[in-house]
């Protein structure tokens, strides 16, 4: 089967703001995003069971961490064929879905975060999961829109990312060639992506997509903790991934590759 990996990068922009100014956005509005805010939604993904009448499939259930204006959404699994690891599982995908809280220090009187959580898919081996939204900052002169994404492999309970997808420095030429296909983008936004992601080189996207994705690799001149450049998913055998962009360009863009025909 082939394999296309989306790829989403923030175009080549470091954006500073207070609290939520972190770099990893992406535009909302999608009819695929479900706001539960007030509410859980349990979606039973498939059957994996050895023996189906004994008990229920895998299951994932959407919940929301509310905290004055703070609203995100984050995957539950039930049914893993083992208890320990569902609980472990569990405690990832909450602990990534919140670190944007953690890593902006986001004071929930004074800031307000929006987040919305998709489950891409999920099997008996892996989950992923696509969170979207905005976080506003007391004083900033908008809110950002946020991107980010977390796959986490259910036996060996820990993160996957872009290195595990593809080569950084194969992805960094990908972006700066003539064959880059930007996903999603309007003929006339993508002649301004092109423009814009000149801006960058090809050493710094290599460093971006190396430390892509959760678990957090980057830091901060003082030590803390920071959200990566670039956050990925891969959709049936697509890999999508970010790279900052101007605000003005949606502070996101998003690139469709396939290794198997670049």
């Amino acid at each position: 089967m082939e394999r296309i990996l989306v790829l989403i990068i923030s175009i080549g922009c470091v954006l500073a703001i207070s609290s939520c100014g972190q770099k990893n956005y992406i535009k909302t509005g999608s009819t695929d995003v479900v706001s539960t805010q007030n509410q859980e939604r349990t979606i039973v993904i498939r059957d994996y069971s050895d023996n189906p009448t004994s008990r229920p499939g895998i299951t994932a259930s959407i919940k929301t961490y509310k905290d004055k204006n703070i609203s995100i959404q984050y995957p539950v699994l039930s049914y893993l064929s083992d208890s320990k690891k569902e609980e472990e599982v569990n405690a990832l995908l909450k602990s990534n879905a919140l670190k944007v809280l953690q890593v902006n220090a986001v004071d929930p009187l004074k800031d307000t975060v929006i987040i919305d959580a998709r489950i891409v898919s999920t099997d008996s081996k892996r989950i992923t999961v696509v969170y979207t939204g905005t976080c506003y900052s007391e004083g900033a002169a908008h809110p950002l829109n946020m991107f980010y994404t977390n796959t986490v492999d259910l036996t060996q309970v820990k993160d996957l990312g872009l290195t595990d997808y593809a080569d950084p420095e194969v992805l960094a030429e990908y972006i700066l060639s003539d064959q880059v296909d930007f996903y999603d983008a309007s003929a006339e936004l993508v002649v301004a992506l092109k423009e814009a992601r000149t801006q960058t080189d090809l050493q710094t996207y290599s460093k971006i997509f190396q430390q892509a994705d959760f678990p957090l690799k980057a830091s901060l001149p003082d030590g803390t903790p920071a959200f990566p450049d670039s956050f990925s998913y891969e959709d049936n055998g697509r890999i999508i991934f970010s790279i900052p962009v101007p605000h003005a360009l949606g502070d996101y863009a998003l690139v469709s590759y396939s290794p198997v025909t670049k």
